[in-house]
């Protein structure tokens, strides 16, 4: 069973990365969700009311993030043949 969403796309990455034969509409299908998420949650995380608010946003997606973003690279990375 595939898992869904940011969970599933992050694994899916994780286990292809580095393949010689990954499929670049995949890799692109790929990137275009993360940067989709990153987009999200970027203008999610401006809506917070204040800094402490903010912090917390923080705290609870920073690992997340913090994925998607060095995902997105690799994935431009190996797009543009890097």
């Amino acid at each position: 069973m595939r898992l869904m969403g940011l969970p599933g796309d992050l694994a899916w990455w994780r286990d292809h990365r580095g393949a010689a034969d990954a499929d670049p509409a995949a890799l692109r299908d790929l990137l275009a969700r993360l940067q989709a998420w990153k987009t999200r949650h970027d203008a999610d995380r401006a809506l917070q009311p204040n800094p402490f608010f903010k912090m917390v946003w923080d705290g609870v997606y920073a690992d997340d993030e913090a994925e998607v973003a060095a995902a997105i690279a690799e994935l431009e990375d190996v797009l543009e043949g890097r």
